[in-house]
């Protein structure tokens, strides 16, 4: 083990860890012409439609405003659509379209390819344990993002 402090140090590990898997799997979203960002807002969308652009800007990890101008192009793509809620004018929702969905799922499946790659130098109990672990120190670090506290979608 490394006596260097950055190389012990947890945030670096995770931030150099996300950095270098991110990018070899955005490699592969650019060949299909799709932006990383895009591919956030895509995804976030494929399980939970109708997402508010809060919601959707705090599981993005994007700003609002840099949510609102991606979600802006992505309609303009016929990627996704938006819908002004009922009975609230000034809330709007955000739900993928067949086009989003058509281009969206054949990346999860290289996403999940990707993914199997990474942790192919774990046992399958070390995958779960790691997942478990970052999943529960997240989850305690970010209260503001636990779906509980967070109203995600428009269910009008």
């Amino acid at each position: 083990m490394s006596e260097k402090f950055i190389d012990n140090y947890l945030l670096f590990q995770l931030a150099l860890a996300s950095h270098t898997f991110s990018e070899e799997f955005y490699e592969q979203l650019r060949v299909e012409g799709v932006s990383p960002a895009k591919w956030r807002i895509l995804i976030n969308l494929v399980d939970c439609p109708g997402m508010y652009l809060t919601a959707l800007a705090k599981y993005a990890l994007y700003e609002q405003s840099r949510v609102t101008k991606l979600v802006d192009q992505l309609v303009g793509e016929n990627l996704v659509e938006k819908r002004t809620s009922h009975q609230d004018r000034r809330r709007v929702s955000v739900h993928i379209t067949k086009q989003g969905l058509d281009l969206v799922k054949p990346l999860i499946e290289q996403a999940k390819i990707h993914e199997s790659g990474v942790l192919s130098a774990l046992s399958k109990d070390e995958q779960k344990i790691i997942k478990s672990i970052l999943s529960r120190l997240a989850k305690r670090h970010a209260k503001d993002m636990q779906v509980s506290s967070l109203k995600l979608v428009d269910t009008e």
